[in-house]
C-alpha cells in the first residue's frame, strides 16, 4: 500500500466517524490533525498530539460562571460610563473627564476617526461580546434553543479579539506619566471600575468554554 493510498484511507475513516457523530472528531486549530473526541472531565486539559495545542478544557459550571461575568460586565460598563473617569488640576482650577468625554473630544476634524476606534474597542466591542454571551447562555438553560444562537455565539468568539480594554488602560497609565508632571491627576470612580471591569473579562474569557457550548447547541438541537 502506498502512502497516498494510506492517506486516503485514513480520511474516509475520518469522514465516515464525522458523519456518524460530528461531536466525536475534533481538528486542531493549530496544525489541522484530528482526534478522537473522547470525554474529558471537568478541570482536565486534551491536547493534540502533534503540537500539545490545548483542545478541549472544561470548566466546572461553566454556563454559570459565564452567565455571571458576562452580567457583571455589562454593569460595570455602563456604571463606568456615568462617573468620571480623572480630574486634571491645576493652580486651583479642576477639570472631570469621562470616558465618553474623552471620546466626544477626540471627534473633531481627523481625531473623528480616533473617537470612532476608541469608542467601538473600549465601550462598543466588550458590550456586544457581554450581550451575544448573556442571550447563548440564557437559551442554553432554557429548554429550547433561542434563534440564531449559533450565529450570535459565532459572533462573541469574532469579536472578543478586538475588545480592547486592557490596551486602554495601559494606555491611559502611559499617558498618565506625560500628564502628571503638568497637573496634579486624581483618579475618578470610573476608573477604579474600570480595572474592576478588565479583571472580570479576563475572568469571563477564561471561564468561556467553547467546546461545552457548541456540544450542548448540538444535543438541544435534535
Amino acid at each position: 500500500m502506498t502512502e497516498t493510498d494510506r492517506k486516503s484511507e485514513e480520511q474516509a475513516a475520518w469522514a465516515a466517524l464525522f458523519a456518524r457523530d460530528p461531536d466525536g472528531v475534533i481538528a486542531c486549530p493549530a496544525c489541522d490533525r484530528l482526534h478522537v473526541a473522547a470525554p474529558v472531565a471537568p478541570g482536565q486539559i486534551a491536547r493534540c498530539t502533534r503540537c500539545h495545542f490545548t483542545l478541549i478544557a472544561p470548566r466546572r459550571d461553566t454556563l454559570n460562571r459565564t452567565l455571571a461575568l458576562a452580567l457583571t460586565s455589562a454593569v460595570l460598563m455602563v456604571a463606568m460610563l456615568s462617573f468620571p473617569f480623572l480630574t486634571l488640576s491645576r493652580q486651583g482650577l479642576s477639570h472631570e473627564v469621562s470616558i465618553l468625554g474623552m471620546v466626544t473630544g477626540l471627534a473633531h476634524g481627523w481625531y473623528l476617526l480616533l473617537a470612532l476606534v476608541v469608542g467601538l474597542f473600549v465601550i462598543a466591542l466588550p458590550m456586544l461580546r457581554a450581550a451575544a454571551l448573556v442571550y447563548v447562555v440564557w437559551s442554553l438553560r432554557r429548554p429550547r434553543l433561542a434563534p440564531a444562537s449559533r450565529r450570535i455565539f459565532r459572533l462573541a468568539e469574532a469579536v472578543a479579539p478586538w475588545a480592547m480594554t486592557e490596551v486602554f488602560i495601559i494606555g491611559t497609565g502611559v499617558a498618565l506619566v506625560k500628564v502628571a508632571g503638568l497637573a496634579r491627576v486624581d483618579f475618578g470612580t470610573a476608573f477604579w471600575l474600570f480595572c474592576v471591569m478588565v479583571l472580570v473579562l479576563a475572568l469571563k474569557n477564561a471561564s468561556v468554554c467553547r467546546w461545552t457550548i457548541w456540544a450542548l447547541m448540538r444535543e438541544k438541537s435534535r
